[in-house]
């Protein structure tokens, strides 16, 4: 994967994210689609709430409460717990590739104590641990390109 970055006339920027064939074979093109989609919906979200207004319109009103549903929606339904799917499998296969707790604490930037209290909380058991369970094995689960 490579980002590109260009400027438009208008002083805006195109973010190109490029995909190597493999990595397009591992995700699935709309998988990463989607992706993207959502980190759009993320960078809308931190732009609108850094000026409080409607960046996209060509206005530019001041933003309501109802702009920020998607936000909320895509960010909250979606991103959020697909990058925690990431991370947690990520985490698993660390571990299960013999990182030690010191490693784990040092890519987390957290004390020791916090990455092994992350380690245990991937086998623990409960509705919360479930649904990030889901994530994981949506991780885990090749997706048609």
């Amino acid at each position: 994967m490579t980002l590109h970055t260009a400027t438009t006339p208008d002083g805006g920027a195109e973010l190109t994210i490029r995909l190597t064939s493999a990595e397009v074979t591992a995700i699935g093109l709309t998988e990463a689609e989607g992706l993207a989609e959502y980190l759009d919906t993320a960078l809308w979200g931190l732009a609108v709430l850094r000026t409080g207004r409607t960046v996209r319109t060509e206005d530019q009103r001041e933003v309501t409460a109802a702009d920020l549903h998607d936000v909320i929606r895509d960010l909250d339904a979606h991103l959020a717990p697909m990058v925690g799917g990431i991370l947690d499998a990520a985490i698993r296969r660390h571990r299960d590739l013999g990182g030690s707790t010191g490693q784990l604490a040092a890519a987390l930037n957290a004390p020791r104590s916090s990455a092994q209290r992350r380690r245990e909380a991937l086998d623990s058991s409960g509705p919360r641990r479930a649904q990030a369970a889901h994530w994981e094995r949506w991780v885990a689960t090749p997706h048609e390109h």
